[in-house]
């Protein structure tokens, strides 16, 4: 008994011993393996940065004709880590030998991999090298079964861009995971304006979620051609899409909207009546400041909080306008202008705090 006991402990201390000794050679061979990449990296780099800017044709030339296999990992290496910098023609050129060193191929091969994280990887690359062909490839991906391969297919199609990488990240808008919904807007808002024809052509077949992120975006890059259709959203029999509609009216802040915004002040549903508040707000207008007054008695908190605080950003005659609520029969009206012109004391308005 007491030597079987013996020999298992000898057998367990052994096999600690081995793999604190494969531990030790792995990391000594990492160690080893990354040194020589950084030597191989400093000399490599000028050479494709000096074909970046222009001076050679082709990558191989710029290399020398030939790149060495344990190079090309190096190689890979500096050219992901300077077209995710560079924009204009040297990110064009570094995504061409991307493409002509035959990297952007093995991406795609490794973007139908059984390895989740190196589906995720390949499409993460695949952004980075700007490959257009891959859009194709990309879109089908926003399929995949792992939500992580999904979000990094959507931000290679923002990377790639173009029209083509626009209608499946609207499409993506839809997904049910709300997280998954707010990256794409995101991403989708990063393309500027090439995503605005397309949120309002596919706006009619999208999920409601989805709608009331596309009305989002357009109020996020500013979309000024955008603005007679959201105005036509204001008549939206949804609420929330009339309600978003407004709120992307004052974060664009064209007056031509002031109009509809006034009238939007009387719609029944409460949210709309709030963030046409806000977009009035927003906008400066002058005009809406009787309107404005009365929304003050609001049966709803968010509507008179947010006329309240378009009165104070209306500057003057808009204080003025709070002031005279003072006296107003309303005591909701009366004590949403106090809060407010207190607030004024300590917080200006903008062109008001500019020429103080």
């Amino acid at each position: 008994m007491q030597a079987a006991l013996v020999a298992a402990i000898v057998s367990i201390a052994a096999l600690f011993l081995a793999l604190t000794l494969l531990i030790v050679l792995a990391k000594g061979w990492r160690e080893v393996r990354d040194g020589s990449r950084r030597a191989r990296r400093r000399v490599l780099e000028p050479l494709v940065l000096r074909y970046a800017h222009g001076a050679d044709a082709s990558i191989f030339s710029a290399l020398g004709g030939a790149i060495a296999p344990r190079d090309r990992v190096v190689v890979e290496e500096i050219l992901l880590d300077h077209a995710s910098r560079v924009r204009g023609a040297e990110h064009e050129r570094l995504c061409r030998a991307l493409d002509e060193l035959g990297f952007v191929d093995r991406f795609l091969v490794r973007l139908n991999g059984s390895g989740w994280w190196r589906r995720a990887d390949a499409a993460e690359k695949l952004g980075l090298a700007g490959a257009k062909r891959a859009t194709a490839r990309l879109a089908a991906a926003l399929a995949d079964e792992v939500p992580e391969v999904r979000l990094r297919a959507a931000k290679a199609l923002g990377l790639v861009g173009g029209r083509a990488a626009v209608h499946p990240l609207v499409n993506a808008l839809a997904e049910p995971n709300r997280w998954s919904t707010i990256r794409i807007a995101d991403i989708l808002t990063g393309m500027g304006s090439e995503v605005v024809t397309e949120l309002m052509d596919a706006f009619p077949k999208l999920n409601d979620h989805a709608k009331l992120a596309a009305l989002d975006i357009l109020g996020r890059i500013h979309a000024l051609a955008a603005v007679p259709w959201l105005l036509a959203r204001l008549d939206d029999p949804d609420g929330d899409v009339r309600a978003r509609a407004a709120h992307a009216l004052g974060a664009i802040g064209v007056v031509e909207g002031a109009p509809a915004l006034r009238k939007a002040l009387g719609d029944p549903e409460w949210p709309v009546r709030a963030m046409a508040a806000k977009a009035l707000g927003r906008i400066r207008d002058a005009h809406a400041i009787p309107a404005l007054c009365a929304a003050l008695r609001d049966r709803e908190w968010w509507v008179r909080a947010n006329a309240a605080e378009a009165l104070r950003l209306a500057g003057h005659r808009g204080l003025e306008a709070l002031e005279g609520m003072l006296d107003d029969e309303d005591r909701y009206a009366r004590h949403q202008a106090r809060v407010m012109l207190d607030l004024a004391r300590f917080h200006p308005p903008e062109s008001e705090a500019g020429a103080a």
